[in-house]
C-alpha cells in the first residue's frame, strides 16, 4: 500500500534579467538553485534558514517565501519550512524572485488552489514589482515577459555558456533603480527596442556568433556599471570564446557571454583580471537551466 508524502520540495533557480537590451523584459535561468522543504507536522510555523541568508532572513511569517504563501493560504500554522538558499542575496541574481515564486507554487500546492501560471506570474509581480526573474523562475530556459503578463520562452542554444561573476558586495535593487533617469531620449528607448529584438532572434535561431551585435544597452547598464566592480576590465578581456558582458539584473553581478568550448579559458581570464583589479568576486561556469520552478511531493 503507498504511503502517503509527506513533504513537499520545490527548487527554484536563480536569474540573470535584462540580458543587457531587454531591460524589465528578457531574463534566463541558470542551473544554481535554491530548495524549500515543507512538511505538516502538529503546532506554530517553523521557518529554518540554511545557507545564503542565515541568520539574517526572518524566520516567520515575515520570511518573503512565507509572505508570497499567504497570498493563497490563509495561516501557515502546522507547517515546518526548511529554506536551502544557495543562490547569493543582493547581487542580482534573483534570490528574492526565487523565494517569491516558491512561496506561490507551495501555496498552489498546498491549498489545491489550481493557479495556472499565469496566475503565479501575476501574484509573482504584485509581490516583486517587475517579473522578468519570476517569469525565467517559474518557465526556465530564456524567457521575454509580454502583455498578459505571460512569458514567452526561447531554448537556449547549443554552443552558449555563461561565466557569471558575482562581486561580494551587494547592490539593493531600490539603489540600481533609482541610479537611473526617469526619463531617456527616444532614440535610447528604439535601440532598446531593437536590440532586444535582435537578440530574441538570434537566440531562437541559435545563432551564437551574432549574439554579440545585441548585448549593448543604453537604457540602464551605463548608469548601474559603476555599481558592478571590474565590469570595464571584464568587457576589456580579448577571447575569442568571449560574445559579450551583460549587468546581471540590478548587479553587482555580472554575465559574460561565452561558448561552450571557450568558457573555462575566460573564467581564468576573467579570474586573473579581476585579481589585479583588487576586485572579491566568485567566477562560476554556468549553463541556461532548461528547466524553471519544480515542486513535488514525496
Amino acid at each position: 500500500m503507498a504511503t502517503e508524502p509527506t513533504a513537499l520540495t520545490i527548487t527554484a533557480p536563480a536569474t540573470s534579467a535584462n540580458l543587457g537590451p531587454g531591460f524589465d523584459v528578457l531574463a534566463l535561468a541558470l542551473d544554481l538553485a535554491n530548495e524549500v522543504i515543507i512538511r505538516r507536522r502538529p503546532g506554530p510555523l517553523e521557518v529554518h534558514v540554511e545557507g545564503e541568508g542565515a541568520g539574517e532572513v526572518p524566520e516567520d511569517e515575515g520570511n518573503l517565501l512565507c509572505r508570497a504563501m499567504l497570498m493563497g493560504l490563509s495561516e501557515l500554522d502546522g507547517l515546518e519550512i526548511t529554506c536551502r538558499n544557495r543562490i547569493p542575496f543582493g547581487r542580482g541574481l534573483g534570490s528574492s524572485a526565487a523565494a517569491t515564486c516558491a512561496g506561490l507554487a507551495a501555496a498552489n500546492a498546498l491549498g489545491d488552489l489550481r493557479w495556472a501560471p499565469s496566475d503565479i506570474l501575476a501574484r509573482a509581480i504584485e509581490l516583486e514589482g517587475h517579473g522578468d526573474n519570476a517569469a525565467a523562475c517559474l518557465d526556465g530556459g530564456i524567457t521575454a515577459l509580454v502583455p498578459g503578463p505571460r512569458a514567452l520562452r526561447v531554448e537556449p542554444p547549443d554552443g552558449l555558456a555563461l561565466v557569471v561573476v558575482i562581486p561580494s558586495s551587494r547592490v539593493s535593487t531600490d539603489e540600481a533603480r533609482g541610479s537611473m533617469p526617469a526619463e531617456v531620449p527616444v532614440s535610447t528607448a528604439a535601440h532598446s527596442i531593437s536590440g532586444t529584438a535582435g537578440l530574441l532572434l538570434t537566440l531562437e535561431r541559435g545563432w551564437v556568433d551574432e549574439i554579440p551585435e545585441f548585448l549593448e544597452d543604453r537604457l540602464h547598464e551605463p548608469y548601474r556599471g559603476p555599481l558592478c566592480p571590474g565590469l570595464d576590465a571584464l568587457k576589456a578581456i580579448e577571447s575569442p570564446g568571449l560574445l559579450g558582458v551583460t549587468v546581471s539584473g540590478s548587479g553587482p553581478s555580472m554575465l559574460m557571454w561565452v561558448t561552450t568550448d571557450g568558457a573555462s579559458e575566460v573564467a581564468a581570464a576573467a579570474r586573473e583580471v579581476l585579481g589585479s583589479e583588487g576586485v572579491d568576486a566568485e567566477v562560476r561556469v554556468e549553463r541556461v537551466a532548461p528547466t524553471g520552478l519544480r515542486a513535488r511531493w514525496q
